[in-house]
């Protein structure tokens, strides 16, 4: 537990309350975490996750029995946490179905908006942030609607669906494509942001 201690928990990047705040707005089972590293505190909150990770720390990581005593102690729901690894890329095939995930988490790991967009259910959502650039290509991305963004005060997270029409407006003059998106791989400057955005696949 000490990877999740120095990355999350020292960190304050744990963001438990986006989580618990997530579960109580919408409908969500089963959740896609690609490119999770040892980011397990959706598994706090939602009793079915399947992360993927290629990193060799992380596939350590979930081998080890205590990660599991440890979401059993601290889980949120009366069932057995459901925890599925894949220590494998996310943009190749890692055995999951397609259209079969209620919730997509995009963090800090590329555009996974794009690559697993196939698992995501129609209906289902995508919470990603704009480090490297996903939240500004799912924002682009005609198979999604932008509802809601939420953000980070104080360790707490509101959802708000107001004024979306205020977000993703460049600062600079530039048209803002998909190629452009890949080509820069990060995130380009909004004259207003959010901590994350919260999309719905809609085709």
């Amino acid at each position: 537990m000490e990877l999740y201690k120095k990355y999350y928990i020292d960190r304050d990047y744990e963001y438990l309350d986006l989580f618990v705040k997530l579960n109580q707005e919408y409908e969500i089972e089963k959740v896609l975490y690609p490119g999770s590293f040892v980011h397990i505190t959706p598994s706090f909150v939602f009793p079915h996750i399947v992360y993927v990770d290629s990193y060799k720390k992380a596939d350590t990581f979930f081998k080890d029995q205590v990660v599991y005593e440890f979401i059993s102690k601290k889980k949120k729901y009366p069932q057995e946490a459901k925890v599925v690894f894949h220590n494998a890329d996310y943009t190749e095939n890692f055995g999951e179905k397609e259209c079969n995930f209620d919730l997509l988490i995009s963090l800090y790991a590329g555009f996974i908006s794009q690559a697993c967009k196939k698992y995501l259910k129609i209906d289902g959502l995508l919470v990603a942030n704009n480090s490297h650039g996903d939240a500004g290509m799912a924002s682009i991305d005609g198979d999604y609607e932008f509802i809601a963004v939420a953000n980070h005060r104080n360790k707490r997270f509101s959802i708000s669906g107001k004024n979306l029409d205020r977000y993703f407006v460049p600062k600079k003059d530039i048209t803002v494509t998909k190629e452009y998106l890949q080509n820069i791989k990060r995130g380009v400057g909004y004259t207003k942001t959010a901590t994350v955005y919260i999309f719905r696949r809609i085709r």
